[in-house]
């Protein structure tokens, strides 16, 4: 537009227009009516103050994944695609920073990177991202089993600290091997997929052993095919140490959300105090 502009070929008006129209997509726009605050450099409607002018608030209220973070829970309730193994990351990477001297507590209901048909609907190395990370942060891990732990999400399961991996009790622990789709194509592109089918063939049975105390090979042979266990059988095999009755108290750090949102609100008002009125209201008599 501006260089036509410039050829003389567009009216001036539209230029201007057009100038408008980008100038209205500024953040700053969202705030032209707010005061700035110059200690903070933030606006009411950005520290969530609203500032009376009947605008949306700038922060929505926290929602179910951030109560449960807060809480120190890191729930994997979905097939491992590469969007939950980065946001399962990420949670376990802010879990670390926060707090590293507390424990963070994993519940699972996901079937893994396979369906239960043994399709795959997600890579293999998506689990092993996770475990790496799981090692690698300073927290004790807590796993808990809930509803449905297939694959190699009933590795990650497993991967939680010897005492404190527990599942409800009725639900169901599956070992599968590590599958790929049906594959076509010349015998190199073929051979290259079936080294990284057994490739992560024993990286599974490796973890799995490591994590249960069975030899290689007796795990190997296991997950020749797929393996059922209730939650005591899967105690036997060394997948879960203990089955969580409804009477069983969960040790989890408690929250008091009350008195947070009664400070918030609290800080909120007193920003919206002008800092000389308390002054003229006392010298007006």
């Amino acid at each position: 537009m501006r260089e036509m502009a410039a050829l003389g070929i567009t009216p001036e008006a539209a230029v201007l227009e057009e100038e408008e129209a980008m100038e209205s997509l500024r953040a700053t726009s969202c705030y032209a009516m707010d005061k700035v605050n110059e200690n903070t450099r933030m606006t009411p409607r950005m520290s969530g103050g609203g500032g009376g002018t009947g605008a949306a608030p700038g922060q929505a209220p926290p929602d179910l994944p951030s109560l449960l973070l807060d809480g120190r829970i890191c729930f994997i309730g979905m097939a491992l695609v590469p969007a939950v193994t980065e946001l399962v990351i990420s949670e376990l990477l802010w879990l670390n920073y926060s707090a590293p001297d507390k424990p963070v507590y994993v519940y699972i209901n996901s079937i893994g990177s396979q369906d239960p048909l043994g399709r795959p609907v997600g890579f293999e190395t998506e689990a092993y991202a996770i475990l790496d990370t799981l090692n690698y942060i300073r927290p004790e891990i807590h796993t808990l089993a809930v509803g449905n732990a297939f694959g190699n999400a009933a590795m990650i399961l497993a991967s939680g600290k010897k005492g404190n991996r527990f599942s409800l009790p009725n639900a169901r622990i599956t070992l599968a091997p590590p599958r790929m789709n049906r594959s076509f194509g010349n015998a190199s592109n073929i051979m290259i997929k079936a080294n990284e089918l057994e490739n992560n063939t024993s990286t599974y049975v490796e973890f799995m052993s490591q994590y249960t105390g069975k030899d290689k090979e007796v795990v190997r042979k296991d997950i020749g095919r797929n393996r059922y266990f209730t939650p005591q059988q899967a105690i036997e095999y060394g997948v879960v140490d203990r089955i969580v009755q409804p009477s069983d108290a969960v040790a989890i750090e408690g929250k008091n959300y009350e008195a947070q949102l009664q400070a918030s609100q609290a800080q909120q008002r007193s920003q919206r105090v002008p800092a000389g009125a308390g002054a003229s209201a006392e010298g007006g008599y």
